[in-house]
This record gives C-alpha cells, sequence and structure tokens, in this order.
C-alpha cells in the first residue's frame, strides 16, 4: 500500500452514507426509509459524523434540515464518491455473475454466417467470461424456451408470444460477379442471364422485376434454388448467375468486389431484421442482457 493511501482519514462510513443521504433528502425519515433503518439511528450517525468533524454540518434552526454551507459540499462530495463505489460494484458483481455464462443465440444460417459471426469477436473481447452458442431455425416462438435465450430473424417482427425489437433495414438489389455484370446494361437484360433464387420468401424475383418496370414475367420464376442467402452469394460470387440479394448481408462481398451490383432499383424492406426476446415480465439473466445490449450496439453502427 502506497504510504498517501495509509494516511487516508476517513470519518466511519455508516455515518457518511446517513449525512449524504439526509443531505440530499432534506429529513432523518427520508434517509431513514432509503437506507433501511430508524430516523433515531439516522440522527445519531450524523451526530457522531459531527463530533468526529467537529464542524455542525446542518443548520438546525429550521424545521427541514438544511446543511450548512461547509455541509453542502461536503455531501456533493461524498455523492459523486459514493456513486462510483456503488458503479464500481455493480460493475464487479455484474462481471462475476457472467463468468461461465452462456448465451444460446438462434438465428438464420445466412444472418450468423454474413453479419453476426464477423463481429462476434468485438462481444467476446468485452465479455471474455459469457460464451455465445449460435444455432441455427427460423422459429422465433421457440424464444425463451427449449434453451434459447434469444433470436436474430428475419420478418415482420409479429409473432406471437416473444417481444420482437427492429434492429436493422435493408434493401434487396441484383448482384453478381464483375465478370456477368459487364454483359448486364440494364434490367431487361435479366432475360437472358440465370437468375439465382433462395428460399427467402421476403426476396423473390418478381417483386423486384415489378418494381423494375418489367411487370411479372414467367422468366423471373426460372433458374436454380439454394436453401440459404449466404449459399445463394457464394453461387453469384462463382460466377454461376445473378442473385437477387439483401444489400446489408451481401456488404461483405461487395467490400471485396467478389461481387457488384449491376443497376438498380433497390427495393426497400423497411425494418427487415429484428431482436427477438422472451414475452415481457419473463426474467433475462445478465449475461443475455449484455449480449442483446451489444447486439443494438452493433445494429446502430450499421
Amino acid at each position: 500500500m502506497s504510504e498517501s493511501h495509509s494516511r487516508r482519514k476517513l470519518p466511519p462510513l455508516n455515518a457518511v452514507c446517513a449525512f449524504e443521504a439526509c443531505a440530499r433528502l432534506g429529513s432523518t425519515v427520508a434517509a431513514a426509509s432509503e437506507l433501511g433503518v430508524t430516523h433515531g439511528a439516522v440522527s445519531k450517525q450524523i451526530a457522531l459524523l459531527e463530533s468526529w468533524l467537529e464542524l455542525p454540518l446542518f443548520d438546525r434552526a429550521g424545521v427541514r434540515l438544511r446543511p450548512t454551507a461547509a455541509g453542502a459540499r461536503f455531501a456533493a462530495t461524498l455523492g459523486r464518491s459514493l456513486d462510483g463505489i456503488d458503479a464500481a460494484t455493480r460493475s464487479l458483481t455484474e462481471a462475476a455473475s457472467e463468468t461461465g455464462s452462456v448465451v444460446r443465440v438462434s438465428t438464420t444460417s445466412s444472418f450468423a454466417a454474413l453479419w453476426l459471426l464477423p463481429r462476434l469477436g468485438q462481444f467476446r473481447a468485452l465479455h471474455p467470461g459469457v460464451e455465445v452458442w449460435v444455432s441455427e431455425s427460423k422459429a422465433p416462438a421457440e424464444v425463451g424456451a427449449g434453451g434459447v435465450d434469444l433470436a436474430l430473424r428475419t420478418g415482420r417482427g409479429h409473432w406471437p408470444g416473444v417481444r420482437a425489437e427492429p434492429l436493422l433495414t435493408d434493401q434487396l438489389v441484383p448482384a453478381c460477379a464483375p465478370a456477368l455484370a459487364r454483359r448486364l446494361r440494364r434490367p431487361a437484360d435479366l432475360a437472358r442471364a440465370t437468375l439465382l433464387h433462395d428460399e427467402d420468401p421476403g426476396a423473390a424475383w418478381p417483386d423486384w422485376l415489378e418494381a423494375a418496370g418489367l411487370g411479372r414475367p414467367a422468366w423471373g420464376n426460372r433458374g436454380p434454388r439454394v436453401a440459404d442467402g449466404a449459399l445463394l452469394l457464394q453461387a453469384a460470387a462463382g460466377g454461376q448467375g445473378v442473385a437477387l440479394a439483401r444489400k446489408r448481408l451481401a456488404s461483405i462481398h461487395f467490400r471485396g468486389g467478389a461481387l457488384v451490383q449491376p443497376f438498380g432499383p433497390a427495393l426497400p424492406l423497411g425494418p427487415a431484421y429484428w431482436l427477438v426476446l422472451p414475452a415481457r415480465g419473463t426474467p433475462i439473466g445478465p449475461a443475455t442482457r449484455a449480449f442483446a445490449g451489444w447486439v443494438r450496439a452493433m445494429a446502430r453502427e450499421g
């Protein structure tokens, strides 16, 4: 221990808490209620502190206790110090409660591969005591049951028995390898291209073609189909055709140059991704709260 710390001049801490609460709340009765003791005990602690300091801390001329000028300054400083102790204690106990914790996250395979997993290292750095287990599913009703703590979903967010918070918006755009894009000048050229499809009901080529002014031609339903968006983008990056991509999920491929957007329009999807939590009133552990807060922060960054 340093020499300065060994010489700390600390008054009785119970007396400090009693005085700070009384100065802040304006009465021994209110302070006693907050501290869970009798108002007589508060009065005794204040008298003890004044005796220890050899200074009066309150002006007792009126009915309401009013701190002296010196007492008010002392109370403000003590309040900040006690707030700091409270924050440090909460941080320590919450970190301890996270140690060895597991957060079970359910999401779609494409959202996991293209958005969540590339960012997950940041969460582990912030919360090294928490393990994140990611499973693949499209059924938000399982949240709060079956061992799943929360879910990340695409859709409209109207699911019974759960609480869904809008997380991210998105838009649909055509995406293909650069070599194929050089042969595509306008949306009508897609009639001669291979269109790639996945099983996402919210990303259908006929919807985009109609938005592009081409109606809903029969050829808009032709082409190979894959199970999810990650496989769809992989096929497009390999030159196998043109995908109708969720732009946010495809961004990693756009930034790397494996995919390009040959033309518009971009078809808005609105709130397309959701943080799904158990219904209100269901207890949520500190590790789950930490993960949900981190996901919200990542969403705000895009």
